[in-house]
């Protein structure tokens, strides 16, 4: 299951690039928080109190909240501390702004010791699925990271091989990312290309009453196939064909007038149209 999140503070703070940390002016209002939720006035808070927040900030059940509390108490206080309440945050900001990726690659020593629950020096699969949610992660893609990147073949991950997995992760994303770049350019291309077809179509109607059988422009032309002379007139007589353009033709049309007049209409057509 995704975590979704509520409409909160949350909105307001963000991971900043490229060491994906929270800056000081966003630990000045953590401070704050953590200070408003602090009403015993300890300088930490108790399970009731983080169960209250993220039942407040998320959708997260209470098996995982149980789970993000006992993995984040660091020191095995049985209370979180400020420095401990940073983290908290830290990885719901990089969950919410889809950035658990990142943040796992430049905070990959503190995500290992983290998820290396039994301070063995190895992660096994049931240690990283139990908060694997906090990176988007289910049972199946843990699965499939441990086939990849167990190179010892130990059903295990050591840090190296946590390591490869965090920047094989980033390396996926900038080809994803590059992917949709250019999936989006082409269909903006696509887009274009179709709504140019009438003009072409047009320019090619028109120059045909002049010159029969010149094509000057072909459906994939960017670029004019011919160079026409600069003098050459063409007839301003408008078909019925033609009333998609009558609207554009009848604001550009000059009839015989003073300069003057010639100079407003010019300008009034600059300002419609450009």
């Amino acid at each position: 299951m995704h975590l979704h999140f509520n409409s909160s503070i949350l909105d307001y703070i963000h991971l900043i690039p490229p060491t994906w940390s929270i800056t000081i002016t966003t630990m000045k209002l953590c401070s704050i928080l953590f200070s408003l939720l602090d009403i015993d006035n300890t300088n930490r808070l108790e399970e009731y109190q983080i169960r209250a927040l993220l039942i407040y900030l998320t959708n997260i059940n209470k098996n995982q909240i149980s789970t993000i509390i006992y993995k984040l108490d660091l020191d095995q206080s049985g209370a979180m501390e400020l420095e401990e309440f940073f983290l908290l945050i830290s990885l719901l900001v990089a969950n919410k702004d889809k950035k658990e990726k990142e943040f796992m690659h430049a905070h990959s020593k503190t995500v290992f010791e983290l998820l290396d629950e039994d301070s063995s020096g190895t992660i096994s699969v049931e240690e990283f699925q139990c908060l694997g949610f906090l990176f988007n992660l289910d049972n199946r893609d843990i699965r499939i990271i441990f086939e990849d990147f167990d190179i010892s073949g130990d059903d295990a991950l050591d840090y190296s091989e946590f390591r490869m997995f965090t920047i094989a992760c980033i390396n996926k994303q900038k080809a994803m990312k590059k992917k949709r770049f250019k999936t989006l350019m082409q269909r903006r291309f696509n887009f274009l290309a179709k709504q140019r077809q009438p003009i072409l179509k047009y320019i090619n109607k028109t120059i045909n009453k002049c010159v029969p059988g010149l094509a000057v422009y072909g459906e994939d032309d960017t670029i004019p196939r011919v160079t026409l002379p600069m003098d050459m007139k063409f007839p301003c007589q408008q078909s019925n064909d033609d009333e998609i353009f009558s609207d554009l033709f009848e604001s550009i049309y000059i009839s015989p007038a003073s300069d003057d007049d010639r100079s407003t209409k010019s300008q009034s057509f600059t300002q419609s149209y450009y």
